[in-house]
């Protein structure tokens, strides 16, 4: 389940509803899996729209046609964009309900085998490069400026402006290239020739990539509640040590745990907590990625840095399980490479946080890691959280 649609999500899903509507004449609509509401939580989402004259205010959001979490869905069928598993909410009391279309970078679990296209290619920097490559051999001659440029930004903040080495693999540079061609945002004409290569220099490409960054990063305004469901997706995952399923959120977060937790640690505890509560969640990680500044990368900028805090309740058994088991897989996995951090660096009191369940209570288990993979992001983190908890690790 995504909560917060995030810019790839987004461009993709009203890409590929374009494509249903205008070139299969079949009626479909783009919905943003987010709160009408939260829709300002993502500046970065405002400004791509506002690059085609869509704002925030024309978005069908889920909402607006799926009010509570009771109402039937008023739709069963489905093209999943940037996931690969219908969530709940959308097949509960919808027993109707059919995935007929997926394209998707996620780990693939398998499922829909009869959907078409299925498109789940791991690894690739964007979904909206799968998609954008879909497009070239459906309709290439077809596609709308505004629709090419729309995807073209979220490749671009995908994978750092295109940067050769960066997180940007051959699909994307193709994937770019040809949009580049079509879109709205060059000055001149690009061509697809060499675009894979040079996409990155063009400044055009490093204004657009340096605004949506900036727009993406500036968060220090929000409160922790807003920054835990930001950028946010939940997975309903099936123990291999219990009969019922349990609920495991992971929220990206673009600031330091010191930045997060100490300016008010209380505060961060009852957010997190109301969050969990309001969520339904046995465990909650937050994943944060920032600039150290000051310890500068080879690139004369801060050091990037990633680091893991979980939070996981202990009401049961099965959640008494699921800590133990989670903590140490967390810290066996070689790809996340993991190191305890000391509570006195993140800046709140050691006393009280090494405590069992620290400031949240003893029914509750808290730890943060240093993560040395700065590479590793949620997409690799969340199939290893998958393969603990359901026993394949």
């Amino acid at each position: 389940m995504v909560l917060l649609t995030d810019l790839d999500s987004l461009a993709s899903a009203i890409a590929y509803a374009w494509y249903l509507s205008e070139v299969q004449q079949k009626p479909a609509v783009a919905l943003a899996q987010t709160p009408r509401n939260d829709l300002h939580l993502r500046a970065e989402n405002a400004h791509a729209l506002s690059l085609v004259g869509v704002s925030l205010e024309d978005l069908l959001c889920v909402d607006d046609v799926y009010p509570t979490s009771t109402s039937p869905f008023p739709s069963t069928m489905f093209a999943l964009v940037d996931h690969n598993r219908l969530g709940t909410r959308f097949s509960t009391t919808n027993s109707a309900a059919s995935v007929v279309a997926i394209i998707d970078h996620h780990a693939d679990e398998g499922l829909y085998p009869d959907a078409d296209p299925r498109v789940v290619t791991p690894g690739v920097g964007s979904c909206s490069s799968l998609v954008a490559e879909f497009l070239e051999k459906s309709c290439a001659d077809r596609l709308p400026q505004e629709i090419a440029t729309l995807l073209l930004s979220s490749i671009i903040i995908d994978t750092g402006g295109m940067v050769p080495g960066g997180k940007a693999i051959e699909v994307d540079q193709r994937a770019a290239a040809f949009l580049a061609s079509k879109c709205s945002l060059m000055a001149a004409p690009v061509s697809t020739l060499d675009a894979t290569t040079s996409l990155h220099s063009l400044a055009t490409i490093q204004e657009l990539n340096a605004t949506l960054q900036t727009k993406k990063n500036s968060v220090a305004h929000l409160g922790a509640r807003d920054l835990l469901r930001r950028d946010y997706k939940e997975y309903a995952l099936a123990p291999a040590f219990a009969s019922r399923e349990i609920s495991i959120g992971l929220a990206s977060i673009p600031l330091g745990l010191a930045s997060l937790v100490s300016r008010d640690a209380a505060q961060f505890v009852e957010d997190a907590k109301g969050w969990m509560d309001e969520r339904g969640l046995s465990a909650l990680g937050v994943l944060t990625s920032f600039r150290d500044e000051h310890k500068p990368g080879k690139s004369g900028k801060g050091k990037h840095r990633r680091e893991q805090l979980w939070v996981v309740r202990t009401r049961d058994d099965v959640e008494g399980q699921l800590v133990q088991r989670l903590f140490a897989g967390l810290e066996s996995s070689e790809e996340l490479h993991l190191k305890r951090k000391k509570w006195k660096k993140v800046g709140v009191d050691p006393v009280i946080w090494e405590r069992v369940g620290g400031p949240f209570g003893e029914a509750w288990r808290v730890a943060a890691w240093k993560q040395k993979n700065a590479d590793a992001t949620r997409k690799t983190t969340a199939p290893i959280v998958k393969a603990i908890v359901e026993g394949s690790v």
